[in-house]
């Protein structure tokens, strides 16, 4: 359907197989299809290609990776349109306090606006799986506001997440270690000007105040 509405497709499949295959029923339509893992080449084929959106039907053992290299290496394309396991779906759009919200669901919505479009059921993929799923639009946006760091802002929340269910205070002695840090008296104030409760844990913490939390340590 997309090649038919006259989309130039470039796509990754690592079964060599079905690679040939492929290659064999899609002769003459605009369509290449290149064989390898997504993950390892996807750099040299965005630096390639001038690519306008992104679609892909995301295994979970890889769908965080992919995502989190998008969100990090700032490639997201104006529409990016994923289908995830429902379970995968749940932490990308988590809120605080769920169980499901974590450091992936941090770098996902302070990194773009994301929409839940809605669930698929199994009999929709073939073969059948055991799971539903959801397709998900992701488009490039600070809704939180500029990050000035992102590195330290990545290490900031992943450190902070790191150890799930110990408060924040426990954190600062991690963050002390890390070059990347300003001294622990230093962090710990910049909790205090956010009126970031150290006793909380780092679940209870919105997307807002870690961009927040980390513009300051990174003027501090």
């Amino acid at each position: 359907m997309i090649l038919d509405r006259g989309a130039q497709l470039t796509v990754f499949e690592i079964d060599s197989a079905y690679c040939d295959w492929l290659n064999e029923y899609l002769r003459g339509r605009e369509i290449c299809v290149l064989e390898g893992d997504v993950m390892k080449n996807w750099r040299a084929q965005r630096d390639k290609h001038k690519i306008d959106r992104i679609l892909g039907n995301l295994p979970y053992n890889v769908a965080s990776a992919t995502i989190s290299a998008l969100i990090e290496n700032r490639c997201l394309t104006p529409i990016n349109i994923f289908v995830v396991q429902e379970e995968m779906c749940e932490r990308i759009i988590s809120k605080p306090g769920l169980k499901t919200y974590s450091s992936f669901s941090v770098l996902c919505q302070t990194g773009a606006i994301i929409n839940d479009i809605g669930r698929l059921s199994p009999g929709s993929f073939y073969p059948r799986p055991r799971v539903n799923s959801r397709m998900i639009l992701m488009r490039p946006a600070e809704p939180y506001g500029r990050i000035e760091d992102p590195a330290q802002f990545r290490l900031l929340v992943r450190t902070s997440f790191s150890s799930r269910r110990k408060i924040l205070s426990n954190c600062l002695d991690r963050l002390d270690s890390l070059t990347k840090f300003p001294t622990k008296e230093s962090v710990k104030e910049a909790f205090h000007a956010e009126k970031i409760n150290l006793r909380q844990r780092p679940e209870a913490i919105s997307p807002g105040q870690w961009v927040t939390l980390s513009n300051r340590i990174a003027k501090s």
